[in-house]
């Protein structure tokens, strides 16, 4: 047995191993992340399990509507008989030292004023409301997952970004010292060129840092080691985020119906009506109905009873409970019944606004990143070009070194905006897509 749990343990490690081995070498792409998370991640699994407990609640309910069966031994042991006194006989002890009793009893509910088939029927609300609660998890997990790992690229090129502009001062100040040298230019000229590369240098590491915290930030939320260099693979191709022009007023009902959020909020009223109901069942009577088998045996404490000392007998009966007054208990909470139904529907009209608002924040949000990339990718290569101009007219004496640099600056900002604007496409093509209630975030 200690063999068999050994080698269980080994396998499992050389699984785990392997897959991080995996993920370290072969990378993943947003795909990827997305599963991994739905397998991993806390909070969806906590949203899987509450959908579990709803089903389980649906078959707790209905159960009450049903016979309930119960058996049951009672003994009891009299440390002193009670006596009577009789003219002409006197003192009569009553019972036995021991009584006992088996039972078996059914009981089945007739009716409670409504109360069990509405909670049912509240029930099989919740579960729908749970499922639904499932749905929007997973959405909001996936968006999650989609930011973060874009994050983790925007800041991993912001790094290669940072990087490329201090090889770019490095190499611009190894070319103003040969040119000292040459006696073309002053120490000022050195003096500037080492106080641009000393400037960057701190903005390079700070970039590095934010690539590892981002790295980490979405090892987490995929279930990953927090210190496992993954290889992120990706594809900056903003073809793969192109979307039709929408009529935002004409889509806006139909997105609206396929948002679990708004069906949440409609199964919540509901259900905050049907309390309602339940609340006024104080007001109704209650009938059931019982039936059961006794077998009764009376005996001394030296002997245990034997079978002639048992007794049978049986009953049914119906009860019928009407309330009458129970201190204002029912009209208080049927009161708060009802202002709880009137809580819920002003909520779902709220979340109706607010969805309707934020598909179209999301739209206009897509728009303007998507034409903040289309400019940006033309503003990056103009930039290339100018250094390129100015690092030659800077070599041949007819620039400036304050133009070198400018072009520097110029080229780093161009790729850092490119490299934001892509991830705005990104980020903002999948909340659209989560506003719209489509199925699939990413393409």
């Amino acid at each position: 047995m200690t063999l068999k749990i050994l080698l269980t343990l080994t396998l499992t490690v050389i699984i785990l191993i392997t897959n991080s081995y995996t993920h370290a070498q072969t990378g993943i792409t947003v795909e990827d992340a997305i599963e991994m998370a739905l397998e991993n991640n806390e909070s969806y699994l906590k949203a899987k399990n509450e959908l579990e407990k709803a089903q389980n609640s649906v078959t707790e309910v209905k159960a009450s509507a049903f016979p309930q069966l119960t058996t049951g031994l009672n003994l009891i042991h009299n440390w002193e008989l009670p006596t009577i006194i009789i003219p002409e006989y006197g003192e009569i002890t009553m019972g036995t030292v021991n009584n006992l009793m088996a039972n078996l009893t059914i009981t089945q509910p007739i009716y409670n004023g409504g109360r069990v088939f509405t909670a049912w029927s509240i029930a099989r609300s919740y579960k729908k409301f749970s499922r639904h609660q499932l749905e929007m998890s997973k959405k909001q997990l996936e968006l999650g997952v989609i930011n973060a790992f874009w994050i983790a690229v925007m800041t991993d090129e912001l790094s290669r970004v940072t990087g490329q502009s201090l090889e770019l001062a490095e190499e611009g100040l190894d070319v103003v010292k040969k040119m000292e040298a040459q006696g073309t230019v002053s120490e000022f000229d050195v003096l500037m060129a080492e106080v641009r590369a000393a400037n960057i240098r701190p903005k390079h590491i700070e970039a590095q840092a934010a690539s590892e915290i981002s790295l980490k930030a979405l090892n987490n939320i995929i279930g990953l080691p927090e210190d496992e260099k993954t290889n992120l693979i990706f594809d900056m191709d903003s073809a793969l985020y192109s979307m039709p022009d929408l009529d935002l007023d004409s889509i806006k009902t139909a997105c609206i119906e396929r948002r679990p959020e708004i069906n949440m909020m409609r199964l919540q009223t509901s259900i905050m009506k049907k309390a309602v109901s339940i609340a006024k069942a104080g007001y109704r009577p209650s009938i059931n109905f019982m039936s059961s088998l006794q077998f009764q045996a009376q005996y001394d404490a030296n002997r245990w009873p034997n079978f002639n000392d048992w007794i049978r007998s049986s009953y049914s009966a119906i009860t019928i409970s009407i309330p009458i007054f129970d201190s204002w208990r029912t009209p208080a909470k049927v009161k708060q019944a009802k202002l709880d139904l009137a809580q819920a529907k002003l909520t779902e009209k709220e979340f109706e606004e607010n969805i309707r608002l934020e598909i179209e924040q999301s739209w206009w949000n897509y728009q303007k990143a998507r034409e903040s990339l289309a400019s940006q990718g033309q503003a990056v290569e103009m930039a290339k070009r100018g250094l390129d101009i100015a690092r030659v007219r800077y070599e041949n004496g007819v620039g400036t070194q304050l133009e070198l640099f400018e072009s520097e600056v110029a080229l780093a900002m161009s790729e850092t905006n490119r490299v934001q604007a892509f991830y705005n496409l990104v980020t903002g093509y999948a909340a659209l897509q989560k506003a719209l209630g489509e199925e699939d975030l990413i393409k």
